[in-house]
């Protein structure tokens, strides 16, 4: 805590006159059921620019984050990439990792990420760069990708040179994604059967090469963990700094896995969580043919101006969406979003909105039968 104090007479020290209208405290950032992280927060509001400046300091002084916001709660603590619904980023933004090395530096404007935005990975090598802008979708708490971005591994080589239009990758690849499988107790080779497939597509930290990274969470956790299931499941893994919309690898591995194994392709059901959230909204909408239900959860939507001006495709398909109500790293005005489009137009529509629930909500439902019961009530020969 000597650290802490040193850095609180410090910025007294500089402001000076101001410094009653300094709000200093102790800030408990949960990031998981059961982790907490501890920061000092240094809150300044200045009456010159009507912007809120705020400091978030790690236990051992290293600064962690500095930025301005137009509106501001202080007991929030959103992750770098997004706003929490009441705080809005304005102008520069920074974070940092414990060692003392740069994490993030955006530009917002009114919120939304602006002009050029980088990422590093914990070493200090930079790992992604690229040109943002606002848009005129409400709610959005992101912006859009627009024009170029790089990306770098942690030793520096360059793994991907994209350009985006309104949060799209221009001129995606035809590519294959590995992925693990799972067939049901009763799955015999020279059987008829035909079972109902279930895709689960992971959320960003399990993007890579290495497959056991999916037993993390989600279904791939419940399979883990020795749970039986009446379904082929099917868990692609996504590559580092890629998400489920940036090249065309879903055509490939339907064929693959409705070639290889005994699907009833009446019933293939599409789920994920987080950047799998996003992807599933993405590909049902994409290729709404393709699927008897889907279950999105805690996912961006507004980071893709197709998924907004292309939600009617889900019209059709049964949704049971999730999201909890003070997730601070996708705000849950992501899926409220989606629903209102579909209100009256959906009539196989479902929203669970957890209060008090943040970005794990992924524990509270996939262990839980009630999503698979669900699941096998569509056969899209019934509808």
């Amino acid at each position: 805590m000597k650290h802490f104090t040193n850095i609180l007479l410090l910025v007294l020290a500089c402001f000076g006159l101001h410094a009653q209208e300094i709000d200093t405290f102790i800030l408990h950032q949960p990031i998981s059921k059961y982790d907490t992280i501890i920061y000092k927060r240094i809150v300044r509001f200045d009456k010159d620019d009507s912007l809120y400046h705020v400091e978030d300091y790690f236990e051992n002084g290293q600064i962690q984050m500095k930025g301005t916001y137009r509106s501001f709660d202080k007991n929030v603590k959103e992750n770098y990439w997004c706003n929490y619904k009441t705080n809005t980023k304005q102008g520069l933004y920074q974070t940092w990792y414990e060692n003392g090395n740069p994490e993030s530096k955006y530009n917002y404007l009114d919120g939304k990420k602006n002009g050029i935005c980088e990422e590093f990975y914990s070493n200090g090598q930079i790992s992604d760069r690229g040109y943002w802008i606002p848009d005129d979708i409400e709610g959005n708490t992101r912006g859009m990708r627009q024009g170029n971005f790089k990306g770098w591994s942690k030793d520096g080589e360059l793994l991907y040179d994209f350009d985006y239009d309104h949060g799209l990758k221009v001129n995606p690849i035809d590519t294959n994604y590995h992925y693990l499988i799972y067939t049901p107790s009763d799955y015999e080779p020279d059987s008829l059967k035909e079972y109902p497939l279930i895709i689960y597509l992971h959320g960003g930290s399990h993007r890579g090469t290495d497959l056991k990274k999916l037993y993390g969470y989600g279904i791939p956790d419940q399979i883990y963990r020795g749970r039986e299931f009446p379904f082929v499941i099917a868990a692609p893994q996504c590559p580092v700094l890629i998400r489920w919309s940036t090249d065309n690898w879903f055509e490939n591995f339907f064929a693959e896995i409705t070639s290889k194994y005994r699907i009833d392709t009446n019933r293939v059901y599409l789920t994920g969580m987080s950047l799998g959230g996003s992807g599933t909204w993405y590909l049902a909408i994409k290729y709404p043919e393709k699927f008897a239900a889907i279950a999105p959860m805690s996912g961006f939507t507004s980071h893709i101006e197709s998924i907004s001006k292309n939600s009617d495709n889900l019209i059709d398909i049964p949704i049971w969406a999730f999201h909890g109500v003070i997730d601070e790293t996708v705000p849950v005005e992501e899926t409220d979003r989606m629903i209102e489009k579909l209100k009256g137009k959906n009539k196989n529509l479902r929203y669970t909105r957890m209060p008090e629930v943040g970005h794990w909500i992924q524990w509270l439902v996939y262990p839980e039968q009630e999503l698979y019961d669900w699941f096998l009530k569509y056969d899209k020969r019934n509808k």
